[in-house]
């Protein structure tokens, strides 16, 4: 074993030689950031003084980023996930031809192209699979399971036989061997891994809620380190980097959980982190905010960089538009509005063009970059799904419409992305501290909020007149504070069609290992403890509300009743109880209240139960 940081011995050597004592203790500080000789072995590692990790030579190592679009080396050809349409697209931008559009898996979220352009990769979410397109003949010639539930997010590959995927679901990343379809190992990494960059042995992987980012050394197949990028940054699925100078940029939102006096603009600030890629640290005073730089804009998802003339290209999802950043000077050069919630984007091999995805509407939006003008929008799918449901998905996702959102600050999918819970507890709502809930099966579960105080899905108009601060989807003089006492269904097309669509959203099984003898366990634990009582059923509730004895805050009053939440998908939706104050389920058990058990109930079999709940549903 050698030190990754032989490097700085080596270009050092007769100042050390001078000083036994430094020697020593530069040797301790080494010896603590171990890896393999092969680590030495990349092309022209620079000497770096500490702390440093020996990077690729940019030169001769491309950077492989993640994304919903893959170019081929042809620099033309790109390959497009359609998750509208459970399709892939091949197709030509500059030529405006579609190659051809080929059905893969359910939900398709990223692609790549193997090095000798053979075949093209897409990682398909709610199948957890992944599927190998035979690029010449256009068809799925294979498809690889990755485990139900794994919630398989992105992928990329510098090769023709092995590739990288992120498994969101399981907080795993699988590597696979894409010519005999079947994965040679899977890392357990911290909760969430969404976006991936491979660049020479290290692969980067971000955490989509936590905004941690991880640098796993592919040789050993083992995380190096994991940083945060910062207490309250999120919805964090891509990191771009630029390989000559060694930086990583990190598109990213600032959730103001914390805030005890929320107003639309203080909620979610849009930033891109910068990361020195040698230290893997966060350079705090390169940040890019970019409603300063730019203007407000929600959700940014991905970027390019244009190493050469210093410039970062910042899709953002929500607010459908382009932020072109100098980053000389950190100020924005141009703002150009794009199709509806674009989340890949990649230069070409001159840089002379810039391609924009736009996962909710399927076009692919070509930009020269002399005079940052949209050159072309092309169509690249033949929609199959209900047009409907692709309204109320753009309406859950946007922040453009001011009738949802004000000054493109905030949308739905910012706090609920795919759904999901985003794991904060939010501190300034009037009633107290609320715990964000998943969206999953909504229909089953009536009422809604912890308060129990909405008895319709269109009830959510409320929330995007107050929260969102948009002018609103129905007539103002329809709507009421007092929601259970008049109904919003039936009023407005369009915020029928943004509840119907909330109401199709579902997750998968839980991808944990099933121990059959101890999910036994835990139900028998569960029917004793008498928790059938309030969590009936499939849905696990009795849509009922409850004093439960959790704990007061300054903000509400103690031994206030919360609605029973489904015991469905927990292991998605950590924290628990309406104010998160159980961290892990086990300290559902441990905390005082009427779900207290460790002084009544063997730890073994709060274990089982603990283990049980975490399968659900099964």
């Amino acid at each position: 074993m050698k030190p990754v940081f032989l490097s700085y011995f080596s270009h050092h050597r007769s100042t050390l030689l001078g000083g036994g004592l430094m020697l020593i203790a530069l040797i301790m500080i080494a010896s603590a950031f171990v890896a393999p000789e092969h680590t030495l072995a990349q092309t022209g590692a620079t000497p770096t003084p500490l702390p440093l990790y020996a990077l690729p030579d940019a030169r001769t190592n491309r950077a492989y980023v993640s994304s919903s679009i893959a170019l081929a080396t042809d620099g033309r050809t790109l390959v497009a996930a359609n998750l509208i349409n459970n399709t892939a697209t091949i197709s030509v931008p500059t030529f405006s031809e579609v190659v051809a559009e080929i059905p893969v898996g359910r939900d398709p979220r990223s692609a790549a192209i193997t090095a000798d352009d053979a075949h093209a990769l897409i990682t398909n979410r709610a199948d957890g699979t992944l599927s190998v397109i035979n690029m010449a003949e256009t068809i799925v010639t294979a498809t690889i399971s990755l485990g139900a539930g794994t919630l398989p997010y992105a992928v990329v590959t510098d090769n023709n036989t092995t590739a990288y995927v992120s498994l969101m679901g399981s907080s795993q990343v699988a590597r696979v061997d894409v010519v005999n379809g079947r994965v040679l190992a899977a890392l357990d990494v911290p909760a969430a891994p969404a976006g991936l960059t491979l660049w020479g042995d290290f692969l980067y992987v971000t955490h989509f809620w936590s905004g941690e980012l991880t640098l796993i050394y592919v040789p050993t197949w083992s995380i190096v380190r994991t940083i945060a990028t910062g207490a309250d940054v999120g919805v964090f699925q891509s990191i771009e980097l630029d390989t000559t100078r060694g930086f990583g940029y990190l598109p990213q939102t600032r959730l103001n959980a914390q805030n005890l006096t929320p107003t639309y603009d203080t909620l979610a600030f849009p930033v891109v982190n910068v990361v020195d890629l040698r230290s893997l640290s966060v350079l705090s005073g390169q940040q890019i905010p970019l409603d300063v730089a730019d203007r407000p804009v929600n959700m940014p998802f991905a970027a390019a960089v244009d190493r050469f003339n210093q410039r970062i290209y910042v899709i953002n999802a929500g607010s459908d538009d382009l932020s072109v950043i100098d980053l000389t000077t950190g100020r924005a050069r141009a703002n150009l509005r794009l199709e509806a919630n674009p989340r890949g984007v990649l230069l070409n091999r001159d840089n002379t063009r810039l391609y924009v995805h736009s996962a909710l509407e399927g076009t692919i939006t070509t930009i020269t970059t002399s005079d940052l003008q949209i050159e072309d929008v092309m169509p690249i799918v033949n929609l199959t799904t209900p047009i409907d449901q692709l309204i109320g998905a753009q309406l859950f996702h946007s922040a453009v419409d001011p009738r949802l959102a004000s000054d493109h600050q905030i949308s739905c999918a910012t706090c609920h992305f795919d759904g999901l819970s985003d794991g904060r507890v939010w501190l300034g709502f009037a009633d107290g501290p609320r715990n964000t809930p998943v969206l999953y099966a909504l229909p089953e579960t009536v009422p809604y909020t912890w308060s129990g105080t909405w008895d319709e899905l269109a009830d959510v108009e409320l929330k995007i007149r107050g929260l969102q601060a948009g002018a609103g989807l129905l007539e103002g003089e329809v709507v009421t504070a007092d929601p259970l006492n008049l109904a919003h269904a039936g009023l407005s097309l369009d915020l029928d069609t943004l509840t119907q669509y909330l109401a199709t959203l579902n997750a998968p099984r839980s991808p944990l290992p099933v121990d059959e003898a101890q999910v036994n366990r835990g139900a028998e634990i569960f029917a004793a403890q008498g928790c059938a009582e309030c969590h009936v059923g499939s849905a696990g509730t009795n849509l009922q509300a409850y004093d439960v004895g959790t704990g007061a805050s300054p903000l509400e009053t103690h031994g206030a009743a919360f609605d029973t939440p489904t015991l469905r998908w927990l292991w998605l939706s950590a924290p628990y109880f309406h104010d998160g104050s159980a961290a892990t389920l086990r300290q559902v058990f441990e905390l005082p209240g009427r779900h207290q058990l460790i002084f009544t109930v063997a730890p073994a079999d709060i274990d089982a139960l603990v283990y049980y709940l975490q399968r659900l549903p099964r």
